[in-house]
């Protein structure tokens, strides 16, 4: 996780001697913009003895400044006395991403900005056991015609039609790319003075939704009656004032080749992570306009209003794939070729596509790996042999490719160890890893469950929760989702408290798929209201189901999360696609299956929800839920949301909406409210492939001295400043003896900041 660190506070040239002023380049109200050029040679003034005294930094107000995108001006100059006369005191600032200050002279420093970063800066000066602030805004400014030319621009241009549903899609996200320049001054002039229609609206992303740092540009879709656009002007800009850019973007060249319709267009890549990296939390929120022209006419803008978290969220995705191309094990795909397979996945943030984590092997070449689970430390992956279904593997992640351990029994979505180092069986037997030998059954469990259905431990592991499908009499079978606590010493469960009870509703009502917030109390759970035909917990086969989550202390204060289901905002599409499917997922024609399937659009994707897991820890005052949804996916996965299964739709044509999607949760969690936010698409993933089941595993922890970036990341549980000058992994704690975001920790008390929490062993914060 991101955290924010205060530079060393650099030791300017020694004292000197007292030079007889201060120079003329303090901040005036003449200045344009409060700046102040640098001069080779500053002009010195008689100090004004009746104002002498002490230690002074001018100017004291707060300078504000507009810097172009990608340059380093203007500057501001700031001067330093004692006593009238010129001192070099020791100079630092808090946000070294925003700027940097350095000597140019005794008494003299020039503050210059990065240009990658806006926003406030505060700059610290030391000098005879004595500390003044200072503060700059920098506010960054851009506009651009068409694409610029970075290498991050041209990763979003699509080199042919191939690379339209390749991998992840243009740009990891999908869509056709950057559209071109536009040529047309009267156009681009249009597009500063647009009309309104009431008809065009974003299809994604959606309004409100809270953002990490680091992910992929998202991809902005729309709809309006007339279709199809000549060209779009995208505005950016943050609450403050910290960002502004425009960007104005004709028709995307590939659309000449495909006679496609200019209905969606990335967000520039290098300006996406600008604009995230000076957005942060909900005091300084990242606003986006669109405007769209057509026949020389514009028409807008739309709107919407996004929070971007302080943080960028570390570790893995690792997720089952149905139709994915990286894994061709499965012969019975349409048309009789070998042309798909089954695997377990993973996609880092920032990646563009995905990479095989379990997969085939030189032994069993046909078979797949799915139904998986991961332990939270990142450690370990066990998932079923596809061939051998009376046996699962395990995966060592510490190792890359992950070697694959053949395991002595079968676990279908085990609860793993948070420590990789036992698997909990849905029979309830305890397994060693990676062998899969059986360890002393547990005591505890079978007074209340036999069949766990789908156990998962807390982060910590001393809690489990589970969805008991058979139990001895008194127990919610099926209907009722439980938490024990676990004590690994003595190996025993105890204490079974429910914490959600669909005792009296209708049958197919249950609560399933449980986990665990990096609090190691609260629970998400996927709550289903209608079963697949197969009738179980699958996602497939017309199911239906919403995300809930509870505290974990009691079954009345279960609580639907309706904004990350998207209650009240996901966009309909009411016309029934020309592709139809049964209800198992098969094309019309192709399965065997007699049932009609009654989703043939989408008016309903707010039920499509399902499997829920989150990341061990808090990240940027949030918790980070990922979830498989069949909704659509704007404009660019709009097939009927259960024609997914490539043994009968073929996905070569058609891009599937069974994709993982992510959605912050705030950690200041109240019983029986909703503070989630709405979610987003995870990037990366094959457009081409049907995925479900996601894990956020944090990766394994790295060695003192390796580089970091918060001490989650190290085995140690710090993250210092090295000799250096750059983070390294550490298991000394710091020299204030306290931890800082990301840390480690035993209490909130260990924290710098006394308004973190320590959550799961990591300092966290907490937004109010």
């Amino acid at each position: 996780m991101l955290r924010t660190r205060t530079l060393l506070l650099i030791a300017l040239a020694a004292c000197g001697g007292h030079n007889n002023g201060i120079g003329d380049h303090d901040a005036g109200p003449g200045d344009d913009g409060n700046t102040n050029p640098v001069d080779a040679a500053p002009t010195a003034d008689a100090p004004d003895a009746s104002n002498c005294g002490g230690f002074a930094i001018e100017p004291s107000a707060m300078q504000t400044i507009e810097v172009p995108i990608g340059t380093h001006a203007p500057t501001v100059m700031f001067t330093s006395t004692l006593d009238c006369f010129p001192e070099n005191p020791g100079l630092g600032v808090d946000k070294g991403e925003i700027g940097s200050i350095a000597a140019t002279g005794t008494g003299l420093a020039v503050f210059t900005p990065t240009g990658t970063t806006g926003g406030l800066v505060t700059i610290t000066a030391k000098l005879n056991m004595q500390t003044l602030t200072r503060q700059v805004f920098v506010k960054l400014i851009g506009d651009q015609n068409g694409t610029n030319g970075s290498a991050g621009e041209n990763g979003q241009i699509p080199s042919g039609p191939g690379d339209l549903t390749a991998g992840g899609g243009v740009g990891g996200v999908g869509g056709e790319g950057l559209g071109t320049p536009v040529t047309d001054p009267t156009l681009v002039t249009a597009l500063g003075s647009p009309t309104t229609d009431a008809s065009l609206r974003f299809l994604y992303p959606y309004d409100q939704t809270v953002w990490p740092r680091g992910l992929l540009a998202p991809l902005l879709m729309w709809s309006w009656n007339t279709g199809d656009a000549d060209a779009i002007r995208i505005d950016l800009s943050t609450t403050t004032g910290s960002f502004a850019w425009t960007g104005t973007f004709g028709r995307p060249a590939i659309l000449a080749t495909t006679g496609g319709k200019f209905i969606r267009m990335p967000i520039p890549q290098d300006i996406w992570n600008i604009a995230t990296d000076t957005a942060g939390g909900k005091s300084d929120q990242l606003t986006v306009k669109l405007t769209v022209a057509k026949g020389g006419v514009a028409y807008g803008p739309i709107s919407e209003t996004w929070t971007i978290a302080p943080a960028r969220l570390d570790g893995t995705i690792y997720y089952q794939s149905y139709g994915t191309q990286l894994v061709q094990n499965f012969s019975g795909a349409v048309g009789g070729n070998k042309m798909f397979g089954a695997a377990v996945l993973s996609i880092r943030v920032g990646d563009t596509a995905p990479k095989v984590t379990a997969g085939t092997n030189a032994t069993n070449p046909t078979g797949c790996r799915v139904c998986h689970s991961v332990a939270a430390a990142g450690s370990r992956v066990v998932a079923v042999d596809g061939n051998d279904q009376s046996k699962s593997s395990s995966y060592d992640l510490s190792m890359t490719p992950a070697p694959e351990t053949i395991m002595n029994n079968l676990a279908v979505y085990p609860a793993l160890f948070p420590d990789g180092s036992m698997a909990l069986t849905a029979a309830g037997a305890m397994l060693s890893l990676p062998s899969g030998a059986t360890l002393p059954s547990p005591t505890g469990l079978s007074a209340v469950a036999t069949n766990l259905g789908q156990p998962a431990f807390s982060p910590d592991g001393t809690k489990l929760a589970f969805n008991p499908l058979a139990g001895p009499a008194g127990t919610k079978i099926n209907q009722g989702l439980y938490v024990m606590s676990f004590d690994k010493a003595t190996n025993a469960f105890s204490g079974s408290t429910l914490v959600a009870d669909d005792t009296g509703k209708p049958a197919a009502t249950q609560p399933s798929w449980p986990a665990f917030f990096p609090d190691n109390k609260s629970l998400v759970f996927h709550q289903q209201s209608i079963k697949s035909i197969e009738d179980n917990l699958a996602t497939r086969a017309g199911s239906h189901a919403q995300i809930y989550w509870t505290s974990g202390t009691s079954a009345a204060d279960v609580t639907p999360l309706d904004n990350l289901n998207g209650k009240g905002y996901l966009p309909k599409l009411a016309t029934p696609s020309t592709l139809t499917c049964t209800a198992d997922g098969y094309q019309v024609g192709a399965g065997t299956a007699a049932i009609p399937n009654p989703d043939i659009d989408h008016g309903d994707d707010v039920d499509l929800n399902y499997e829920p897991t989150v990341l061990p820890i808090g990240s940027g005052g949030y918790a980070w839920v990922i979830f498989t949804s069949r909704r659509l996916y704007g404009n660019e996965a709009a097939i009927p949301p259960f024609c997914s299964d490539p043994r009968g739709v073929d996905l070569i044509k058609n891009i599937t909406t069974k994709k993982l999607w992510v959605s912050a949760v705030d950690l200041t969690q109240t019983a029986g409210v909703d503070l989630s936010h709405p979610a987003f698409y995870l990037p990366a993933q094959e457009l081409l492939a049907g995925n479900a089941r996601g894990f956020w595993a944090l990766d394994p922890c790295k060695n003192d001295g390796s580089t970091c970036t918060s001490g989650d990341q190290c085995c140690g549980g710090y993250c210092e400043t090295s000799d250096s000058g750059g983070l390294v992994c550490s298991s000394t704690p710091p020299d204030n003896n306290c931890s800082a975001v990301g840390d480690k920790c035993t209490s909130a008390a260990s924290c710098c900041d006394p308004s973190n929490q320590c959550l799961n062993g990591f300092c966290s914060i907490i937004l109010q």
